[in-house]
Order: C-alpha cells, then sequence, then structure tokens
C-alpha cells in the first residue's frame, strides 16, 4: 500500500493509514510505503514501529523565495517576468479567483506577449492539456492546487503562490460539506514554490 503526497493530510489519508497499521500486525506479507518530498518523518516513522527511513536524494537546484505581503497575484507579475526567462506558474484557490486574474493581468498579457492560462479541475480536458503542453510564447499559468502536485506544468522557472486554498470541510450547521477559503500549510507553500526549481533554478513569490 502506497500513501503518496502524505504532508497533504485528509481524513482519508490519516484513517488508510491507521488501518493498514493495523492490517500490518495480522499479515506479515503486508508492506506500507508513506511517501512525501516535505514531511518530517518522525512520527509516521514512530507510529509504524520505527520502520526503516529510505530518503532519495537529488541534484536540487537552487531556489530563491521572495516575500511580497503587500502584492496580489496579478499586481507582482511584472516584477516576476523581469526577473528571469521561463513560464510563470501561479497559485490561486479556485476557479472563480482564476477567472478575476486571468481579467486583471490581460493588460500585462498584450504588453509582454503572454499566453495567459487556467489550469482547474472544472476545465475540459482541452483547456487543461493547452496549460501542460509547452507553448510558442511565454506563458503565465494560473492554477488551483491541482498544479502543486497532481500535474507537472512544463517550462516553469518562476511561481507566484497568493498563499490560499480551497479546501472541502464539513458544516455541521447545514449537514454538508463546503469548501473553505484557508491559508495554505508551510508543506503545501514548500511545494508550491519548488515548482519553480525541478528543472533548473528558480524564484518563488
Amino acid at each position: 500500500v502506497i500513501l503518496d503526497e502524505f504532508h497533504e493530510r485528509s481524513l482519508h489519508t490519516d484513517l488508510g493509514l491507521a488501518l493498514v497499521a493495523e492490517a500490518m500486525r495480522a499479515r506479515t506479507d503486508l508492506r506500507v510505503i508513506v511517501m512525501s518530498a516535505t514531511m518530517d518523518p518522525g512520527p509516521v516513522q514512530a507510529y509504524l514501529d520505527g520502520c526503516p527511513l529510505v530518503a532519495v536524494s537529488s541534484a536540487a537546484h537552487p531556489l530563491d523565495v521572495i516575500h511580497a505581503p503587500d502584492e496580489t497575484v496579478v499586481s507582482v507579475l511584472p516584477n516576476v517576468l523581469a526577473a528571469g526567462p521561463g513560464d510563470v506558474l501561479c497559485f490561486l484557490p479556485g476557479a472563480g479567483e482564476i477567472e478575476r486574474a486571468l481579467q486583471e493581468a490581460r493588460g500585462i498579457g498584450e504588453r509582454h506577449g503572454l499566453d495567459l492560462l487556467p489550469l482547474h479541475g472544472s476545465l475540459g480536458t482541452d483547456a487543461q492539456d493547452r496549460a501542460l503542453m509547452p507553448g510558442a510564447r511565454r506563458r503565465v499559468v494560473m492554477a488551483t492546487n491541482i498544479a502543486e502536485t497532481s500535474l507537472t506544468v512544463p517550462g516553469v522557472s518562476l511561481v507566484v503562490d497568493g498563499g490560499w486554498q480551497k479546501v472541502a470541510r464539513y458544516d455541521a450547521a447545514r449537514a454538508i460539506d463546503a469548501l473553505v477559503l484557508e491559508r495554505v500549510t508551510a508543506d503545501s507553500a514548500a511545494q508550491r514554490a519548488g515548482r519553480a526549481a525541478r528543472l533548473g533554478p528558480g524564484r518563488a513569490w
């Protein structure tokens, strides 16, 4: 059983880990792998009775992180574009925020000859494929956290992270799940920033 990107933490993965830990005590042939590039492995290792830790190292490219608390994803774009070559991956919480940001950035896109592309789960496959394929012009891809771990956007060396995400939470008062706007965790922020340095030096705002 493989539990990947365990740092994202959800009721499903935590319950899954608890169930497979129970099953491991009954079955000697069961193996469990818990994977993450950013989490502290100590607590999970202790929970799994001091299981072996396998660290896989690879060439790390330098990553500069620039904090710009008074900027928005769109207002910081001119500075990002001037910082160096490469495509830009921007993280926004949802489809509505992405559409508004695309409208706000239209003038910047025209001035710099950019392709401005959305990327979120409710898009059709053709629109998602456009965001995931290299283009003839420099691209700015505005995405939800679908691009944090699930998909790799090629050509990205610059990341802009607004620091927010929408998460499904149970609303006890209404007895339904609702999307709640929350700050991203430190692990998620590190994962997002790392998207800028997958293929070479990168910068993240």
